[in-house]
């Protein structure tokens, strides 16, 4: 069965010039936004953006199947390494929407909080519906910051630049201008949970 899926991206921006830094995005090569403006200029206050994608695969609880989820920076601009407008990326979170129940609220997305996981309370009754403010506040983000990408390309990215430096946690990703707009891809397991 194929499924939507809801992915949460904390990013931010090196800001040159008078705009600020805009993307397009893709998953599995489909466009799902264009020219997203990317105001936050700081790690320490990241820019959320959300988007959606159908029709992909079921998720399990490996690190197959996966989702390619590519950033292109569309309005590059560069000068010297102290003048040069680039992304970045802190997280790329993915959330499974239910569908298929006999009632409406089940086909939604949902997860489990922290004090219901702890407490080994894993059960349907205790998931509770994907809010803006859960996103926001990133009280959901916390059960998905440890599925890691599996790989990162780019064009101006190391083949093996993500195996040799992630060390098993989230690192900044860059998404650098390029003339071919090939960007960034963060390869990233459709997990459920």
């Amino acid at each position: 069965m194929a499924r939507t899926y809801k992915f949460v991206m904390h990013c931010w921006q090196d800001q040159y010039g008078s705009e600020n830094a805009k993307a397009n995005i893709f998953v599995n090569d489909t466009q799902v936004a264009t020219n997203v403006e990317i105001t936050a200029t700081s790690a320490d206050s990241v820019q959320i953006v959300t988007f959606e994608a159908t029709g992909l695969a079921d998720p399990n609880n490996d690190t197959r199947p996966t989702a390619d989820i590519k950033i292109v920076l569309t309005n590059e601009a560069y000068v010297d390494a102290d003048n040069d407008r680039n992304i970045w990326i802190g997280g790329v979170f993915v959330f499974f929407k239910d569908e298929g129940w006999n009632t409406a609220a089940h086909n939604d997305y949902f997860w489990l909080p922290k004090e219901k996981y702890d407490a080994n309370q894993r059960t349907w009754e205790h998931y509770i519906a994907l809010t803006d403010s859960a996103i926001n506040d990133d009280s959901a983000i916390w059960s998905k910051v440890t599925t890691l990408p599996t790989d990162v390309q780019g064009s101006q990215i190391d083949s093996d630049w993500w195996e040799d430096n992630n060390n098993d946690k989230w690192i900044y990703i860059p998404v650098w201008g390029d003339e071919g707009d090939v960007g960034t891809t963060i390869t990233l397991p459709l997990i459920e949970g």
